[in-house]
């Protein structure tokens, strides 16, 4: 038998939350235990009724939900979180700095405007609950923030060659993955790097805005034609495909408006299959980093059979170990690594021969 999964609903949408609630009602192996109307009901309510799972809107009178969870980074890390969002500009940025503050994963609001909206939100609470019960430690004390001055010294040397892209493919928890590993590569990084993380469109700007501010490196929003250039990050945009193609000897980004691939649009598997297709003129390092489901397997597949550098971030350190867990299965990754010592072996790899 299943687990019971005990939950506490905060949202001070009278609402939407009693809506919320009767499609929870209606689940197997779920309890709610009560209803929280605003961020300090809620920390009240945590406090006394210790549940494991807390559905947190991101916009509330008192303490907003970055407010709930910066306190229970403190007071209660084990709790999982599942925010809540519209999506606005504002929600959006909010919703990033949630996932990258320890909540696991979230919900838009506006899915319960769809044509069967109880339908659809039991459907993804589901599959979100579901997720809770399995997911790896993911609260954070905060992540640190940087512009650093040049580095040059913090590149190592190795005999390897260095590649001429980084490709990095992430899910669910990748917001911190990607933090934690593009926050310590140098301002003199050698080569491009690329960065396919499943969200919204409107959620994916306000990530790069955020790696922009918190990393070394320039963070931008792939562009249509835009070309690469080393030191820095290109994360793919969100509802079309990513791929990369060379003109001369420069490597561009083509945007792809075709079917989801894995579900996904962008798709990790499109950007690492086109990589293979460049392969062994263009070289690829590329990263999978945790998240939910198989995309980018197969295309780390294609691309260590050119032969290519792969490295998959371990079970233990990873939210969801779908993505990584899958290309490992398929005898993709070159290194299995935690997430503390991929950036280290990014630099490593990249140290060898420059263009």
């Amino acid at each position: 038998m299943s687990k019971l999964t005990r939950v506490l609903i905060v949202d001070d949408d009278v609402i939407f939350r009693s809506f919320l609630r009767s499609c929870m009602d209606e689940l197997e192996h779920v309890e709610v235990l009560d209803i929280a109307r605003d961020g300090r009901d809620a920390l009240e309510k945590i406090k006394k009724l210790k549940p494991d799972l807390v559905t947190l809107d991101m916009e509330m009178p008192f303490l907003t939900g970055i407010d709930v969870l910066q306190c229970l980074q403190e007071e209660a890390p084990n709790i999982r979180v599942l925010a809540i969002s519209n999506e606005s500009e504002v929600n959006a940025d909010r919703t990033v700095q949630a996932l990258e503050s320890g909540a696991y994963d979230f919900i838009l609001k506006s899915s319960c405007l769809e044509k069967n909206p109880r339908e659809v939100l039991q459907k993804l609470l589901k599959k979100k609950i579901r997720l809770a019960r399995s997911v790896g430690a993911v609260m954070q004390k905060g992540l640190g923030k940087r512009k650093a001055t040049n580095s040059a010294g913090n590149i190592s040397k190795n005999n390897s060659v260095c590649p001429d892209v980084v490709a990095i493919g992430s899910s669910t928890g990748g917001p911190v993955a990607l933090h934690k590993v593009l926050h310590e590569l140098p301002e003199n990084f050698p080569v491009p790097v690329i960065v396919i993380q499943h969200m919204p469109k409107l959620f994916l700007i306000s990530l790069v805005e955020r790696l922009e501010n918190n990393t070394p490196l320039t963070c931008k929003l792939a562009e249509d034609g835009m070309a690469l250039e080393a030191g820095c990050i290109y994360v793919a945009p969100g509802e079309i495909h990513m791929e990369i193609e060379r003109t001369g000897v420069q490597l561009r980004v083509r945007l792809v408006d075709s079917e989801r691939v894995n579900h996904c649009k962008p798709a990790v598997d499109v950007t690492f299959h086109s990589l293979a297709a460049l392969a062994p003129r263009v070289r690829t390092l590329a990263v999978v980093l945790t998240g939910m489901g198989k995309d980018g397997a197969a295309g780390a597949k294609a691309l260590a059979d050119k032969k290519s550098h792969v490295i998959a971030q371990d079970k233990v350190s990873s939210v969801v170990w779908g993505m990584p867990g899958e290309t490992v299965k398929m005898g993709a990754a070159s290194d299995v690594l935690p997430l503390n010592d991929i950036a280290a072996s990014i630099m490593q790899y990249c140290g060898g021969a420059r263009r």
